[in-house]
């Protein structure tokens, strides 16, 4: 019998211990999970390789260098043609999807992300089906433009009615009752949940583009937008396709070209807006709500739509399709301005209250925005590798039962342990190198709560260029620090790289001269993934190791990316305070209360939860302001705000020492940043606990609008610990309320 997991430093409500990285005892566990998934999903072993490696495998033709099966996949890539990247993303569903899970595998209706470009229909990810898998690739170079028809084509009677749309059909959250407790133990009865800051899985999607530095409003960069499914004809097709929605996807594409997109109702094209409208009254009178059908005015999305055109807003529901555009910008050498940093970005969907059933659906992909920093390093790697983290599942733990039942003493239910983290779609793939090989590695950490702190590499040497998608200064990149680990929070000196939910790092990986094997481990021990050094005999061999950039030929910095000013106006400073509040019957080793209804903790910034047509932070743009975060309680919680990086210039972490450390510049970019956890000082000289912060930097220029900051364990996004925010053109004048809302 495999060894039963021992986890550690895991998220709140998802498992018994309140940090944010995990430790599985790794051997004969991990293969049975990768042979179990392969057998009970009823796949061939060649179904999950590339056709190529398929072919030859199956027909004998030559010995793969990886296991069979095992071998990291390619996730296909829609690139820029030209200058602009043209593509069509398709959120579906099916009934039947499998996926690893801490004791095999299981098997549900889950939603997924499939694409193709425009210019070659033809070719369509995924390749199969059955299978999870993260969205295709995306990859363009700064001044590019970005076009993509987002398709809303999900089946909702793909999935049971409790676990899909609960919100819309006016029950508020998703429910859980466990018939032998005879207990409602979520929402809770009474409810320890208020809608929107509930679980509450939707139908309806958005993108957000994670990373990027464009306009939060429009067709850009907006998660305020929410897109229902399209409708279906009597044959069951969707009636809002790639080709019914073309002609007018064309015009606003076209205008967008120009620099025009859609900031009002009234500047869509009038066919799009009187489609829209018929589509979405009918929705309001037709929608299934409380047993009935047809929604209360509260509910209806065209009189939503009617309140924000009063307030000169652009509207946020639309039926089946929505045209996301953008310009990835270039710098204009302007001193109040910035440009898109080159590097390794992502993008998902983010509906509040449903954004960790969308990660745990696997709904998201790589962003690849190329620049001069990838033109310098291309000469010293043959290979590039996109890595894409994920944890896959169909229910998220608090929709679990929270106890074990057998026990006359309530103890944490052992099946609410982290979903395993995959590569690629992949449990424990393989990497193969040839000897003395350097590859690039781009690694996303897009998991819905579980940090992937690395450990020191074995056999191979990695150096890391850049963090969430901005490439280091050239005096921290360190060709000579090879063997660095990334830890959860990051460390308050060199390196400084972190893999927190929603970070990213960038590694040139070296494979050593002599073949062998070499695993890649995270936390206390679990095996990421295995890289096998081995000659390919089509390739030519490789003499000598191929060396890492000196500091002299790293790219160099781009100058919008110089180090930020701190602020002396007072004004420009603020303070915000994250923190898990546990239920006051909690257990020691427990997530939750040991009292019906076993209330989990609450999420709060400011002592506040999500308030959605409140504005809590307002931005002058232009200015440059200094934030500090705190943590008082709970996970390493990552803070991430949308569209503007910062610099982090500051840290405490109690567990190492209650002295702050001031970070030597020049300082690193982030736009996700894990919150030194709450804790007793080491070094402390009274015995309390001391809120863990950081201090960061961040200009907000060139875009105004509304947006989102929050943290990226989605589970506690979705139950509350986000605010809305924007900048403005004059900060004192902007209204601090919004007919818009977030859920």
């Amino acid at each position: 019998m495999f060894e039963e997991p021992v986890v550690k430093d895991q998220v709140g409500e998802e498992n018994p211990n309140e940090s944010n990285a995990l430790s599985v005892s790794e051997g004969t566990r991990r293969a049975f999970l990768q042979q179990s998934m392969l057998a009970a999903s009823g796949l061939a072993i060649t179904s999950l390789l590339p056709s190529f490696a398929a072919k030859m495998w199956a027909g004998g033709l030559q010995t793969p260098i990886c296991p069979a099966g095992q071998a990291l996949q390619d996730i296909m890539e829609i690139k820029s043609t030209g200058t602009a990247l043209n593509a069509v993303i398709k959120v579906l569903s099916e009934a039947n999807r499998a996926y690893p899970t801490s004791s095999g595998h299981g098997e549900a209706p889950m939603r997924y992300l499939s694409g193709f470009d425009v210019n070659n229909p033809a070719k369509v990810w995924p390749p199969k089906l059955g299978v999870v898998n993260p969205g295709p690739t995306l990859r363009a170079r700064v001044g590019d433009r970005v076009q993509i028809t987002l398709l809303n084509q999900v089946k909702v009677s793909d999935f049971p009615a409790s676990g899909m749309d609960v919100a819309e059909k006016g029950q508020g959250c998703q429910s859980t009752s466990v018939a032998v407790m005879n207990m409602n133990t979520y929402p809770g009865n009474p409810s320890f949940e208020n809608p929107p800051n509930c679980f509450h899985a939707s139908s309806s999607t958005n993108l957000h583009f994670h990373g990027s530095h464009v306009s939060p409003s429009g067709i850009s960069d907006n998660v305020l937008l929410n897109i229902r499914p399209s409708p279906r004809d009597s044959y069951g097709n969707p009636t809002v396709n790639e080709k019914t929605v073309k002609p007018i996807f064309d015009k606003i594409f076209a205008a967008c070209a120009q620099g025009h997109q859609p900031l009002l109702w009234s500047q869509w094209p009038p066919e799009w807006q009187k489609w829209q409208e018929e589509l979405l009254k009918t929705y309001d009178k037709t929608a299934p709500y409380q047993g009935g059908y047809g929604l209360p005015p509260d509910f209806q999305l065209w009189l939503q739509n009617q309140k924000a055109m009063a307030e000169k807003l652009l509207p946020q529901y639309y039926m089946g399709a929505f045209p996301n555009c953008f310009t990835i910008p270039k710098w204009n050498g302007q001193s109040n301005s910035m440009g898109q940093a080159p590097g390794t970005h992502w993008y998902h969907a983010h509906k509040h209250g449903s954004t960790a059933i969308n990660l745990l659906n696997g709904m998201a992909g790589a962003l690849i925005i190329e620049g001069d920093y990838d033109d310098k390093l291309k000469p010293f790697f043959k290979k590039q590798r996109v890595m894409v983290l994920q944890q896959y599942g169909d229910t998220v733990n608090l929709l679990k039962p929270p106890v074990a039942l057998a026990s006359p003493t309530p103890v944490a239910n052992p099946n609410l342990g982290p979903e395993p983290v995959l590569v690629n779609g992949q449990l424990t793939p393989c990497v193969q190198m040839n000897p003395n090989e350097m590859q690039f590695w781009r690694i996303i950490n897009a998991c819905h709560q579980a940090a992937v702190p690395l450990n020191s590499p074995t056999g191979i040497k990695w150096v890391q260029t850049a963090q969430d998608g901005v490439q280091f200064n050239p005096a921290n990149y360190n060709p000579a620090l090879t063997n660095a680990a990334f830890t959860v929070p990051a460390q308050a000196q060199a390196p400084f790289g972190s893999l927190a939910p929603g970070n990213r790092i960038d590694l040139l990986v070296q494979a050593p001269s002599t073949p062998g094997e070499y695993q890649v481990k995270f936390g206390g021990g679990t095996v990421l993934l295995l890289v096998k050094v081995q000659q390919d005999p089509a390739v030519p061999a490789i003499p000598s190791p191929m060396p890492f950039p000196t500091r002299a030929q790293f790219p160099l910095m781009p100058k919008f990316l110089a180090n930020l000013k701190f602020p002396t106006d007072p004004k420009k400073k603020r303070e915000l305070r994250f923190n898990s509040v546990a239920d006051p019957t909690v257990a020691p080793n427990m997530a939750r209360g040991t009292n019906p209804p076993y209330p989990p903790p609450k999420h709060t910034i400011d002592g506040k939860q999500f308030s959605e047509h409140t504005i809590d932070q307002t931005m002058q743009l232009g200015d440059t302001e200094e934030w500090t975060i705190y943590n008082d309680g709970g996970a390493a919680h990552p803070f991430h705000i949308h569209v503007n990086p910062f610099q982090v210039v500051e840290i405490l972490n109690p567990k190492v020492s209650k002295n702050p450390v001031q970070l030597p510049a020049p300082w690193i970019w982030w736009d996700n940043f894990a919150i030194p956890q709450a804790a007793v000082p080491p070094d402390s000289t009274d015995g309390k606990v001391v809120s863990g912060y950081f201090k960061m930097l961040s200009r907000f220029v060139d875009f105004t609008g509304m947006y989102v900051l929050h943290c990226h364990i989605l589970g506690h996004e979705d139950r509350g610990m986000m605010q809305l925010v924007q900048t403005c053109a004059d900060a004192n004048t902007c209204p601090k309320t919004t007919s818009m809302g977030h859920h």
